[in-house]
């Protein structure tokens, strides 16, 4: 006669002790593709008007253009046209430039991208105390790209993106004052990277909630 009691009470248990179990959420996988079929999509290489006094950072367009080509490739959900085939198109056309729109014509793409870099500085601390510096050394990137359909002509993106990187385990003696830098330099290089990579996520994230 006591089994019913009990196993109430076993059952009322297990539904408490099920109610405090932790839950577990399922990780937000990529984001899906906008258009299908996916398009094709021509990228021309990156501007630099960066240079305005101080130093100017040599080569970082053709960083920001490869890296928005990597991203865009890796999503999934574009083709993307590689910059050599661009230049093979140029070269059989017999000329030195293309307007963009044309060239991504001539490449039967759908949409053009062409960006840039707007900003590219790195800085030194800022003081120093009792011979020790303080602070870190940084750097900035800016770029600014738009995405034009082709057969209508209408820019569908215009997006500045900007990323910054900082370290305090620089040695400031080799980063310079004025002068040029190139994108790969060993000792400011890694920050360049990490700001570039941020500032073109940025712009991808735009493209992709878009086409």
């Amino acid at each position: 006669m006591q089994r019913r009691p009990l196993l109430a009470l076993l059952l009322t248990t297990l539904v408490a002790l099920g109610a405090c179990a932790p839950t577990t959420e399922v990780a937000a996988g990529p984001a899906a593709c906008v258009s299908d079929p996916i398009p094709t999509v021509a990228v021309v290489d990156f501007q630099n008007t960066s240079s305005q006094g101080g130093v100017s950072v040599v080569g970082v367009e053709d960083a920001a253009t490869a890296r928005l080509i990597t991203l865009l490739k890796e999503s999934g959900c574009y083709v993307v046209v590689e910059r050599s085939e661009l230049l093979t198109i140029m070269e059989k056309q017999g000329l030195e430039s293309l307007d963009p729109v044309d060239l991504a014509k001539a490449a039967g793409a759908g949409y053009v991208v062409t960006g840039t870099v707007t900003r590219a500085t790195v800085a030194r601390p800022g003081g120093s105390l009792f011979g020790v510096t303080l602070g870190q050394t940084k750097a900035q990137i800016e770029v600014d790209v738009r995405a034009t359909d082709i057969i209508t002509g209408v820019v569908v993106v215009s997006m500045k993106g900007s990323g910054e990187a900082s370290s305090p385990n620089i040695n400031i003696d080799n980063v310079p004052l004025a002068g040029t830098v190139a994108y790969n330099d060993p000792t400011v290089g890694p920050l360049f990277a990490e700001a570039a990579n941020s500032a073109v996520s940025q712009v991808v994230a735009a493209l992709r909630a878009k086409f």
